[in-house]
């Protein structure tokens, strides 16, 4: 279960740069239009395991990663959690807002974390502009539903499988140094805390990857992914 802090948002009015600058959805869009972006931004620091947003909040937002790592959680009414994405700087997250109504999902900062928010209707209003910004989103919005559908069929596969998908996943999301715990890695493959221990030790005994400080460091990442097509 989920320590949940919801805390105060810390907006900060002065900066010395545009943060939209750091990231790829807004690097094709002149400076002018970016310095009138900027007059939506709502900047926020947030504390480790912090909440962002609960299921039930209103959709009014998209949000991005400047700093950090944040994760979208769904809680079933049994009370378990699965994680349904991990996302790190650059990225963006809260992508149920285009729909309106709730989010439907918990996002937590996993790290400390800065995040911006940006108003979905200025938003849209914003991709009908940018060509570019709405490809970028829609390609992030792809990779979502990717990823849904591949974890959808393999979820007949085996654990070992599952674990192994899951983390070939994540080093394409943040690298060779992913920031998830085995507990983490297993609840978005759907498997025991014990198995994921278990098969991520045999790959340590291969040489393949390591673990340190909550962190898994995958050290050749296309063995992983020819172990996987050999399950």
């Amino acid at each position: 279960m989920l320590t949940i802090v919801k805390q105060r948002p810390v907006i900060f009015l002065a900066r010395k740069r545009n943060p939209l600058l750091t990231l790829d959805f807004f690097k094709k869009i002149p400076s002018d239009a970016l310095r009138e972006i900027e007059k939506h931004l709502i900047e926020r620091k947030c504390a480790r395991q912090e909440t962002i947003f609960l299921e039930e909040d209103p959709a009014v937002f998209i949000w991005f990663v400047e700093e950090g790592h944040v994760k979208e959680v769904h809680h079933s009414v049994d009370g378990k959690s699965h994680i349904i994405c991990m996302v790190g700087a650059d990225g963006m997250f809260g992508l149920s807002a285009f729909g309106g109504g709730n989010y439907g999902i918990h996002s937590v900062a996993e790290t400390d974390s800065r995040i911006f928010s940006f108003p979905i209707q200025a938003f849209q209003v914003l991709m009908g502009r940018y060509p570019e910004l709405a490809r970028a989103v829609l390609c992030r919005i792809s990779k979502l539903l990717r990823r849904s559908r591949d974890m959808q069929a393999f979820s007949q596969e085996s654990a070992e499988k599952r674990l192994l998908q899951v983390l070939v996943e994540m080093v394409e999301e943040f690298g060779n140094v992913v920031p998830m715990t085995r507990r983490e890695i297993a609840e978005m493959a759907g498997t025991a805390v014990e198995t994921c221990i278990r098969v991520f030790s045999r790959l340590e005994q291969r040489g393949l990857m390591t673990s340190v400080h909550g962190k898994m460091i995958v050290k050749n990442p296309d063995s992983l992914k020819n172990l996987m097509r050999e399950l």
